[in-house]
Parts: C-alpha cells; sequence; structure tokens
C-alpha cells in the first residue's frame, strides 16, 4: 500500500519554476501544417458552372493521394506537386491551374483526411484519432485519450515525429510552463505520443501466483486461529 501511493505534486502540470507571466504571450513555436507524401487530400471544388466543377469532385469519396514525388494527380490537369505547402498555399496553387477551365474563377477548398495522432501509454484511453482541422495541441490530444492518469510520469512525455523523410523524437516536460513553449507542443500528421508509467504503478503490477500469495496466507492464517479457538 505505501509503495502504490502517489504524491499530490505528481498529479500537478505546469508546477515548476518559472511561474506564469500575467502578460500576453507571442506564439513562436506554431507551424503551419505542410503537405508531405502519403497524405489523402480532400480537394472540393466549386463554380457558377457545376458541370465544369464536377470532374475534379470525383474523388471526393476517397481522397486525392499525394504521391512519394509530393504530386497529386487531377483530372484533366494532371500532376501538380504541392509537397512542403500549407494548405493555404495549396488551395492557391489549384486554384491557379484549375482557372483555365473555367470562366470565373472556380472556388477550391482542401482538407488533410488523414491527419492521425496517435497517443499510447499511461492514459485514461490510448487512441488513434483524426482530427478536422490543421492545428492540435498535445494537451487537447492527451486530453482525447482520456487525460493522464494518477500514474502517468508527466515530466518525460515522448513525441515520435516523421517529417521530411526523417524520424525525430522530442520529450515534453508537463510539470513546467515551458511545455508551450516547445517545438512539440503544436503537433503534426501522424504523431505518436508515448506517456511512460511511474515506477509506483510498476511495483503494483506483479504475476498472478504473486497477488494470489496474501489472500491464501490471510486464509491459512483465519484456518489456524479457527483450529486454535476451537481446542480451547
Amino acid at each position: 500500500m505505501l509503495t502504490s501511493c502517489v504524491q499530490y505534486r505528481d498529479l500537478l502540470s505546469y508546477h515548476e519554476p518559472p511561474r506564469f507571466s500575467m502578460e500576453p504571450q507571442e506564439i513562436t513555436n506554431f507551424e503551419p501544417m505542410v503537405i508531405q507524401p502519403n497524405d489523402i487530400l480532400q480537394i472540393s471544388v466549386s463554380s457558377i458552372m457545376p458541370e465544369a466543377a464536377a470532374p475534379f469532385n470525383g474523388l471526393s469519396g476517397t481522397g486525392y493521394l499525394v504521391d512519394t514525388d509530393g504530386n497529386v494527380t487531377l483530372p484533366t490537369v494532371g500532376d501538380i506537386e504541392l509537397k512542403n505547402l500549407t494548405l493555404e498555399a495549396a488551395k492557391r496553387k489549384v486554384q491557379s491551374k484549375l482557372s483555365t477551365y473555367f470562366s470565373d474563377p472556380p472556388i477550391v477548398n482542401i482538407r488533410l483526411r488523414n491527419f492521425k495522432i496517435n497517443v499510447n501509454g499511461e492514459v485514461g484511453s490510448p487512441t488513434t484519432f483524426t482530427i478536422d482541422n490543421d492545428r492540435i495541441t498535445i494537451i487537447e490530444a492527451i486530453t482525447r485519450a482520456g487525460d493522464f492518469t494518477p500514474y502517468s510520469q508527466r515530466d518525460s512525455i515522448l513525441v515520435i515525429r516523421e517529417f521530411n523523410n526523417e524520424r525525430t523524437f522530442g520529450y515534453i516536460d508537463f510539470t513546467s510552463p515551458e511545455v508551450f513553449d516547445s517545438p512539440y507542443f503544436y503537433l503534426r500528421q501522424n504523431d505518436v505520443i508515448y506517456v511512460r508509467p511511474q515506477k509506483t504503478k510498476v511495483t503494483t503490477v506483479r504475476d498472478p501466483i504473486t497477488r494470489v500469495l496474501p489472500y491464501v496466507s490471510i486464509a491459512t492464517g483465519l484456518a489456524a486461529l479457527i483450529i486454535t479457538v476451537s481446542r480451547l
């Protein structure tokens, strides 16, 4: 029982120095998401000429796959390179490419269909989920996964990221306000978050036989006591 206790300070976030400033803080660590190979894009085109837009909306159900070279292939237009472009920049580029097929500039909307985040380890409900926009923080991701448990180790949350054909590993300390300045505070598509358990939980996890032994010992003790009393 003593080894399984969790201290109050272990349940707190953002409590280590430096303290929060009461002044507004400029956000400097957010970078708009950019399109990468193997992304799936939802591209929708609308116009006052619906028949002209119809061919480009034919893949609305499955989306457009960004190939290994960073291109998407649109009907009639062919390949359009979108790698490393933000969704806003990609929208403008596609709109420019399509303008020759319309008497008036079409309206183009682009969304990322496979913006997935995986959260596992010592959280309430380990999960993988897809988000609808291009901005999510690690706080929101952990909340969606059921939040921390009393046994979550909050000072070394691991984020695994694959970007531009490279894999990087970053750690975030939730016990410090500096978490908000981390380059991993804002997540990217396909990030993996791992929350480690505290050692206090590890000591309480035992094999089935070990868990049964205390109950066997109690039962044996009670039986011995009953026999002793009955002989008196």
